[in-house]
Parts: C-alpha cells; sequence; structure tokens
C-alpha cells in the first residue's frame, strides 16, 4: 500500500476538482472549488474529525436533515453540513455505490442543496461557498461523479464497472474517460433505412 503526502493529495484533488469543473463547464469560484477539494481530502483522514464521519452514519439523509433542523439539536451547523457534505459525496463522488441504495440522484440533489441553501443563510464566514453549492448543487456533484469515476477506473474492476455502466446508460462523461483511458467501444448501430 503506497502512503500518499497530504500536500500531494491536496494537489492531486485540486487537478481533478479543476479539470471536471473546467470540462463540465461548471462556472465555480476559487472558494468553493477550494471547499470540495478540502471535503475529499478530509473524507479519506482516518480520525474523529474527519468528514468521513459524516458518512458512516446510516440513517437516512432526511431523517439527518430534520434532526439537524430541529431546533433541539445541540449543534444544528455541525449537523446540517454533516448532511449537506454527505449528500455531495454520496450523489457525487460516491454515486456509482451510492446508486446501490435504490435512491436516484434527485434525493442527493434535493437534501444537499436545502441544507447547504440553510447554512448559506446561516454563515457569515462561509455563506458565499455554501450558497454557491446549495445554487449548483446537480453541477458539483456531476463533477465530482466524474472526479470519483476517474479514480474508480484506475483498477481493473473498475473499469469493468465503467464499462457495465457505459453499456447500460450510455453516458457520456463515463464514455469520455474510457475513450481517455483508450478503450475502444463500439459504434452505436443505425438503424437501417429501406
Amino acid at each position: 500500500m503506497s502512503v500518499i503526502a497530504r500536500a500531494s493529495l491536496v494537489e492531486y484533488f485540486k487537478d481533478q476538482v479543476e479539470g471536471a469543473l473546467a470540462q463540465q463547464q461548471v462556472p465555480a469560484s476559487g472558494d468553493t472549488a477550494h471547499y470540495v477539494v478540502q471535503l475529499l481530502v478530509d473524507t479519506l483522514r482516518h480520525d474523529s474529525s474527519s468528514r468521513a464521519v459524516a458518512l458512516l452514519d446510516g440513517r437516512p439523509l432526511a431523517l439527518r436533515l430534520a434532526d439537524a433542523m430541529d431546533e433541539r439539536c445541540p449543534a444544528p451547523g455541525r449537523a446540517l453540513r454533516d448532511v449537506a457534505d454527505a449528500a455531495l459525496l454520496l450523489g457525487g463522488y460516491f454515486a456509482p455505490h451510492a446508486s446501490d441504495r435504490a435512491l436516484p440522484p434527485t434525493y442527493y440533489r434535493q437534501v444537499g442543496g436545502f441544507a447547504y441553501g440553510a447554512l448559506g443563510r446561516e454563515s457569515v464566514v462561509l455563506g458565499p461557498i455554501f450558497r454557491d453549492l446549495a445554487e449548483r448543487f446537480s453541477q458539483y456533484a456531476d463533477a465530482l461523479g466524474e472526479v470519483g469515476r476517474r479514480a474508480e477506473m484506475q483498477t481493473p474492476a473498475g473499469l469493468v464497472r465503467a464499462l457495465e455502466l457505459w453499456s447500460r446508460s450510455r453516458d457520456r462523461v463515463t464514455e469520455r474517460l474510457l475513450v481517455e483511458r483508450g478503450v475502444v467501444l463500439p459504434r452505436r448501430r443505425r438503424a437501417s433505412v429501406q
């Protein structure tokens, strides 16, 4: 198992996120892109303050959102951010694995967009970032999905899963990533005109 220094991990995710945002023409602010990069880096940390803790809570995001909005919540800001960040990661970077839960992408986008919107109204310092994430949640999730698919395709099993996904969905992003990896895809058959 290789060890990656934190600085190189930040650089790796920065390149990947910025590339995906540019490829998908997402008009992201530098601060929001930085937040997303840090979210990915923090998710890989293995301690109790890691953003991965937000992903380990097995309760449905909608119930966690309701708890965060409850006036009795001891740390509503932290709870809302956990919900929003988990929705962005599950609806984006980890979308292929989250789809095993049989939840549509709109679920993550509605819950996450709402949570980031609430945070944007409450936070003075991070408000602009949270508002941007709320307004463009789908675009950021799609860009993170590209980053996640690109990372997954680095293994043979991940490449096979990407091929299976493409054969079912004909997803253009997956197709582009497969072609970038040197995979020759069959052309679509055209109906013959008689």
